[in-house]
This record gives C-alpha cells, structure tokens and sequence, in this order.
C-alpha cells in the first residue's frame, strides 16, 4: 500500500517526505500540529481542526498565510491520494529553517501533512479498562498543540516501564487535568466531571462528548483533586484515536469497581452513533 504526504507543496510517497535537519522544529522544537480522525477516507470535524490548527499556529506567533478553506481542499486531495480507509491526518507546521543564530526562522514555516493508517487501541483498554500514571511534569504552553512534548514522552516512558497505560498531568495543586494526549472525565454521584483549566488541551472529541452527555447527565467543570479519585464511580480518556477509554486506575487509586462501567459505555455508544450520523448527513447525495 502506498501513501502519500504532503510536505510543503508537493505530493510525496512516504519514503520521499523529509523536513530539512535545519528546520526549528528539528533544532528548537518549534511547531504545532493537530491531528484528525478520517473514517473510511473521509474526514471527521475537519474545521475543527483546522480552526484550532490556525490558532496554535498564532499562539506561538508562527506565520499562517493559508486561509482554512485552501487547507481543507489541500486535506481533500491528499484523502483523493491514499486508500479510503480508517486513518489520521496530521496537519504540522514548523518553524522553517532557521538562520545563522540557529534560532530565528530564516524563512517562512514548513506545512507537512501526513496520512497515517488508523491503528486501533488495544481492545482491553475497552474490556478491561485503562491504568494510568500521575506525573508533575506539564505541557510547554499549556493548552496549544505544540510538537514540543518533551514532558508527555518523559512520563509516557515511565508509566509503560511501571505497568501503565497512559500518564495524567497532576498540577501544583493536585489536580488532575488531562492525559498525555488525551482529555480526562470522570462520574461521581451522577455527575460528569472534567477540567475546564486553560493548562489543557480543549480537545474537538471532548467538545462532541460534552454536548452529547448535557441530555443525561449533570456537568461539573473543575479540575478534581487527586484525593477525590477514590470516591469516583467511573472515568475515562477521550481523543480522536480513542474515542472513550475507559480508566479503571490512578497510581495506586482504583477507581469504582475497577471495571469499564456503564456510563462510559453509554458515553462510548453516543459517540459512535454521532460519527456515523454524520458522514450519513454530511455526504447525502444532491438532488
């Protein structure tokens, strides 16, 4: 199978698509990205991602001289280049080349789209739950998807080497805020729980599921204390390649009755049902 990426502004198969070692995204990691979901060669909430694709981009003040709909029509045509099937579109711009100092861009960024085959969690993140570590580490600019995830790859290590599934970024207050790369929920006495903190990534999943759970359940926006784990029914992880994951443990701290519970598992099924309606309705043939 052959896929094709797009590195800035050429069509390229896979073993053709390099960044200049120069680049400041290589040197100082200095880029953002964003990353969206595509079902069977289409893709999910691209504005979205594009949206927020631009406004990381302005975070960080690189320059963004592409309007969104030339972006989405650059999308198109690289899903046009690669089979139609479960994948990831990973919209990266770096920092371009950079001048003699090495750290100043020398010329305008780099845009690089990459097609990535869709490789499923494993299915006992869904059966039998996820276990997840604490770190003290935190994002590099909190809350803008930067390629800088020096703090996310340090606590990943650990937490695969201690047994873990994932890492949860604990605050200098003992809050919980979010996965790796990931948002975090939890249930307690009814209520769904989640970080409205500006140190997290809003995630485009985690908007979807908020309105989808306002029907069913109470929402409470607070980063919950790590001392509150315990007392908590259920929670899970939500992001584009996982939908919703069920967590089951927190450091030594079961959480319910350590199994993937029920409203999880409803949360799960609105989600599901939400994406298939939408290529459903957003690909109905003209009249």
């Amino acid at each position: 199978m052959t896929i094709f990426h797009y590195v800035n502004g050429t069509f390229v198969p896979e073993k053709e698509a390099y960044v200049s070692a120069l680049d400041l995204s290589v040197l100082r990691g200095y880029g953002v990205f964003d990353y969206v979901q595509i079902y069977q060669g289409k893709a999910f909430h691209l504005q979205d991602h594009l949206e927020r694709f631009k406004w990381s981009a302005e975070q960080v003040e690189l320059t963004f001289p592409w309007d969104l709909s030339s972006l989405s029509q650059l999308v198109d045509e690289l899903l046009a280049k690669n089979p139609p099937i479960d994948a990831g579109v990973r919209l990266l711009l770096t920092g371009g080349p950079s001048g003699q100092d090495q750290l100043l861009p020398e010329t305008a960024p780099q845009l690089i789209l990459l097609f990535h085959p869709y490789t499923p969690p494993p299915e006992r993140y869904y059966t039998k739950g996820m276990r997840a570590l604490t770190t003290n580490l935190l994002r590099i600019i909190p809350g803008v998807k930067t390629t800088n995830y020096m703090p996310a790859i340090f606590a990943m290590n650990r937490a695969k080497k201690t047994g873990f599934d994932d890492a949860i970024y604990l605050n200098g207050q003992e809050e919980l805020l979010e996965g790796t790369i990931s948002n975090l929920f939890f249930f307690k006495n009814g209520k769904l729980i989640t970080s409205d903190s500006n140190s997290i990534v809003k995630g485009v999943t985690r908007a979807i599921l908020l309105q989808l759970a306002a029907p069913y359940f109470p929402i409470e926006f607070r980063s919950l204390p790590l001392s509150e784990v315990s007392s908590c029914q259920e929670a899970f992880l939500c992001s584009s390649r996982k939908e919703v994951a069920p967590l089951v443990q927190i450091d030594d701290k079961i959480i319910g009755s350590g199994k993937p519970g029920p409203c999880s598992a409803k949360l799960l099924s609105l989600f599901q049902n939400y994406v298939a309606n939408y290529f459903a309705e957003t690909h109905q043939p003209s009249c």
